[in-house]
This record gives structure tokens, sequence and C-alpha cells, in this order.
């Protein structure tokens, strides 16, 4: 049987944990350190940030917050938004992430995630996406938080990723 893990996912905007629906309707929720402390002492098997507006803003994600939450908690914690060198995977690993996940950038450059992975080892890469149902029934990819549609079908580019 399958082992059955707790892994919350949670976006953070200007530093800050924000809850919205469909991309939409974003409001403030608490400082990651803390809900990332909360959710470490409440059984969580795992923990993943995702800087929501870092590539949409052409930015890197808040090194910050990274540090913050690795000195506040005891479990493995990946974080994504703004990623595409591998230096910005260097600096956030450095900052105590386990790993990193990366999604618009790997669109505009596949070769980023074999780069990573042959650094840093797969076991730190995580490809993210997302993706919505189009009108043909099938799911498209979706760059930059969920803001920008691309060619790409979901399923076809998770293979190839």
């Amino acid at each position: 049987m399958l082992t059955k893990r707790i892994i919350p996912c949670l976006d953070v905007r200007n530093g800050r944990v924000v809850k919205g629906k469909k991309f939409k309707d974003i409001v403030d929720v608490d400082d990651p350190a803390t809900l990332g402390k909360f959710y470490s002492d409440s059984g969580a098997d795992e923990l993943v940030f995702y800087d929501i507006t870092a590539s949409n803003e052409e930015r890197k994600t808040s090194l910050e917050f990274v540090k913050r939450v690795a000195e506040e908690i005891n479990i493995p914690f990946c974080v994504g938004g703004g990623v595409s060198t591998i230096d910005d995977f260097t600096n956030i690993l450095l900052k105590g992430a386990d790993k990193v996940s990366v999604n618009s950038s790997a669109v505009k450059n596949p070769q980023l995630i074999r780069e990573a992975s042959e650094k840093f080892g797969a076991q730190c890469i995580v490809l993210s996406m997302d993706a919505k149902k189009n009108d043909e029934g099938s799911w498209s990819v979706y760059v930059k938080g969920g803001r920008e549609k691309t060619d790409l079908d979901a399923i076809e580019w998770a293979k190839k990723g």
C-alpha cells in the first residue's frame, strides 16, 4: 500500500501567504514562517511555497521568506516562483529549501529542468504547472501565475517535462 502524505501548498505574494480561487479574489492570510511552523507542528510531511506573482512581475522569489521558513520548520519544503536560472535554484537551496519548483521558465527553456537536475539531483527539482480546461475538453498549460495561456497540452508537457 502506498503511504499517504500531507503536503500543504501555500501561495505567497509580497512576502505573505495568500488565498484565492482560480487565480482571483486574492486575500491575505498570514506570515509564511508562522503558517509553515503551524503545518510542520501539526504533522505535515512537507510544504510547498509558490511566490505567485514573481514570474508575472519578472522578479526573483523572495529569499527572505525562504530563510525565515527554514528557521521555523523541521520538515522538507519546496519553493517556486520567478525561478529562471541555475543561480536561482542555488540561492533558494542555500536559504534552506529542500526542493525548487519551476514552471514558467521551464516552458520557455525546457533544458533548465535537465541542467538543474544534473547539478542538484532530480530529487531537488519539481516541475509544476498551472493548467485550465480548454474549450476542446483537454487541459492547456498556463504560465506567469495562471495569467498567460501557452500552446502546450498539459498531459504532453508533463510527459516531456
